[in-house]
Formats: structure tokens, sequence, C-alpha cells
């Protein structure tokens, strides 16, 4: 996994909103709007009805169907032309463990249950708006990563602690998160991977190749997975599945 380097710059591009007509659309367009984003809102109908659509920065699928609805849904949206290499953001009523693996294996970036917070929606979106920009900077590292927002905990074996984190995105060699204490390179961890409660207990093995400390403060780490993980992470995280690898 390669450190991203330098100062943010400024966020740019737009969010895309698909969903029916509604208080479930109005209010994400709304919130996003008021977090300083530029906000576009359409039914799948409209975005499927034959308009070129300037690629946004990310995709917000405002789901209000079936499971296998959001399913179909998901796979038109990500084989829209202007939508492939777009970070992909699911806010569903389905609250099962099913539904929320099922849409990140299947290559969404993040998937929220409704009712969302106004705060976590929008440090969500806006995470994978910077992700996009970053990811734009680089076609090599757009093609070897993927966004994937995703809770974990992270076990020191040496120091015989856990500390809590979050993926940022992943490929199929390691991948990127995000906690609030430092790790030492060369440390051997355990990445358990979380639902949108609680930890599934999958544990994959890996070892940390950089740290660096964000602007905001928040400690980044770059790792590489290890043994057998390194066979299985590219399903178990679904990466092959966006089209950006």
């Amino acid at each position: 996994m390669d450190q991203d380097g330098g100062a943010e710059a400024p966020r740019q591009g737009y969010a895309l909103i698909v969903g029916p007509v509604g208080p479930d659309r109005d209010w994400a367009a709304v919130t996003l709007q008021q977090a300083g984003l530029e906000v576009a809102a359409a039914t799948e109908e409209e975005i499927l009805g034959g308009r070129d659509w300037v690629p946004p920065t990310l995709v917000v699928l405002d789901d209000q169907g079936t499971r296998d609805e959001r399913k179909a849904s998901q796979r038109r949206l990500q084989a829209h032309p202007s939508f492939v290499g777009v970070p992909l953001l699911i806010l569903a009523y389905d609250n099962d463990i099913d539904s929320y693996t099922g849409a990140l294996t299947k290559g969404a970036a993040g998937y929220l249950i409704k009712p969302v917070g106004a705060d976590e929606f929008t440090a969500a979106a806006q995470k994978l708006c910077d992700w996009k920009r970053n990811a734009d900077r680089s076609e090599k590292r757009r093609r070897l990563r993927r966004p994937l927002l995703m809770k974990v905990d992270i076990d020191l074996r040496a120091r015989k602690v856990r500390v809590p984190g979050e993926l940022v995105d992943a490929s199929g060699a390691g991948c990127r998160i995000e906690l609030k204490e430092p790790l030492e390179i060369g440390d051997l961890v355990r990445i358990i991977l979380h639902g949108h409660e609680d930890s599934t207990h999958v544990a994959l093995g890996a070892e940390v190749r950089w740290h660096r400390v964000a602007p905001s403060g928040v400690h980044v780490v770059g790792v590489r997975f290890t043994g057998t993980t390194a066979l299985l992470a590219g399903k178990l995280l679904g990466f092959a599945s966006t089209g950006l690898t």
C-alpha cells in the first residue's frame, strides 16, 4: 500500500443522490448541501433514461425497496458508464448482516442504516468525496484501491490490546485504516471486521507497513495482508467487484 502525502485539497465535484422522490431523498440532499457539498438528485429511471451524466464524486443510493430491488439497483448503477470508479454509498432500512456485507462485497463503498444521523451521513459522504479526489490524482492508485468504509478493531498481538478504527480503502494486497492511536511499523496485527452494529469475528492477519498523522490528527496506517489472508482478502472485502482494480 502506498502512503498518501501532502495537504488536502479543497473538495470539488458533486454528490448524486439516486432514489424515488420523497422525504428520504429530500433529507439526504438538504443534509449534504448544509455540509457544503454540491448535490444533484434523480430517480433511477432518470439515470438510466439515456442522459449523459457528468461523472459525480459520489453516488448515494437512497434505497426504499426490497433487498432484491436494492441489489439490482446497485448492479445497474455500478455498471453505468458515468459512474465507473465512483464511490457508492447506500442508505437503506434493512439492518441485517447479510444486507450489510452483501452490499459491501459487491462493491459499495459504504452502507448506512436509515434513519441515519446527519453527522454520520455527512462524515461518510465527505470522506468518500475526499477519497475520490485523492484517488484521481494517481491513476495507478485508483486502479489498485477501492474505497471501503467499515468499522474494525485492531488486535495488537504483542501488546495484547485492541484498538478501534475504521477501514478507509482496500486492495488485494492490503488496506488503509484510520485510528486514534499510533501503530509501529512492523507491528503484526489482526483486523477484526465489523458489521453495522458489532464485530463479525472475521479476522485478517496483516503487518503495518507505514504510519502517518493526517491533518485532522487521526492516525493513518497502511497494512499488508499476511499468510492465507492475502489469498482471501479480495473476496472478503469485495475489492474486485468495483472495476477499480
